[in-house]
């Protein structure tokens, strides 16, 4: 067990079935719209291996009502109410039976033999802990989803100038297999045996970043990833919210908690500044700029309260000062 991994979060009541090649686990959330795309998907991208599916509702139960009528193979787990991506999927782990789980999102619709594609890569590199998929938007077309970076001050620096260096970098030669450092979170497969070593995810984090820690911790410990091409599947970014305030609050959040967690105080306290000073830079663009690039006038709305709110998020998920405890009290 890592020192530094999670304690007492992580609890494993079921046994190891090697005859499953792999436990597909979805953290539903009022996903009723789409739900029915991500399950139909699963059987077409996976016919050459065994699986299982869990889904656990940590919305107002919609989702798994209906999951329940028109899906009876599907495993629901009784929900813990709305605990957040991350607990959500350590206790869908901890009803898995295989040695391998692959976290899914409902919003996800796997293109034909995905599945089987990040089952034969994992096959391919045996070496690492994790194998993720690509995105692709409604044009079959990687999207910038998959520009994911590992938390850097080069990578802060560059997003505060207004262009991501390390993720665009990820973009480049996405059609090949390749060893990364973070895998998108909504379509990744952990092996089981490195997923109890550091605990599964830190329950701290409510909404996005979570998975970074993850691989974080994984990385610190030896451990390495696959981005695999052939796996592919459309992602509905947020169920069509991708610029809300809210949103744009929880990743603020994530990120801060992680920097929080990891990093120096100076290190930290700098990390954070760049994060505000990249959202006040397109609060400001979209106000003086949105009545003629209306693209421009959505950010600076969806930046809004991390650019003039910074008090609800630079905490991160601290229990006393953190976002969720500001929403909760309804303070700010």
């Amino acid at each position: 067990m890592d020192a530094n991994a999670p304690s007492g979060k992580f609890e494993v009541d079921r046994e190891v079935d090697t005859e499953i090649a792999v436990s597909i686990l979805i953290v539903a959330f009022n996903s009723t719209d789409l739900i029915a795309a991500c399950l139909d998907s699963i059987g077409p991208a996976c016919r050459r291996h065994s699986h299982e599916v869990l889904l656990v509702d940590n919305g107002d139960s919609t989702t798994e009502t209906l999951v329940r009528s028109q899906y009876p193979d599907v495993r629901i787990v009784e929900s813990k109410g709305n605990v957040g991506f991350a607990a959500g999927n350590n206790w869908l782990a901890s009803h898995a039976r295989s040695d391998r789980f692959l976290l899914l999102n409902p919003d996800m619709e796997l293109e034909p033999d995905a599945i089987d594609a990040l089952l034969e890569g994992a096959a391919a590199h045996p070496e690492a802990a994790a194998w993720g998929g690509v995105t692709v938007d409604a044009g079959g077309s990687p999207d910038s989803g998959n520009a994911i970076a590992m938390p850097s001050l080069i990578e802060f620096v560059s997003t505060a100038m207004g262009r991501s260096i390390i993720g665009n970098s990820e973009m480049r030669g996405i059609d090949r297999d390749a060893e990364v450092e973070v895998l998108v979170g909504g379509f990744v497969m952990f092996d089981r045996s490195a997923w109890e070593q550091v605990s599964g995810f830190d329950e701290r984090y409510f909404l996005y970043c979570e998975e970074v820690d993850l691989y974080y911790r994984l990385q610190k410990l030896g451990h390495r990833f696959w981005r695999i091409a052939e796996a592919r599947g459309h992602h509905a970014v947020a169920h069509g919210q991708g610029l809300s305030p809210l949103r744009m609050l929880y990743r603020a959040a994530g990120t801060a908690e992680f920097v929080r967690s990891h990093w120096s105080v100076p290190k930290s306290f700098l990390a954070r500044f760049l994060v505000w000073l990249a959202a006040f830079e397109r609060v400001a663009a979209g106000r003086l700029l949105g009545k003629w690039r209306p693209r421009l006038s959505a950010m600076a709305d969806g930046y809004r309260d991390v650019a003039l709110r910074p008090h609800l998020w630079l905490h991160g998920y601290d229990r006393e000062r953190g976002l969720l405890a500001r929403l909760k009290g309804n303070r700010g």
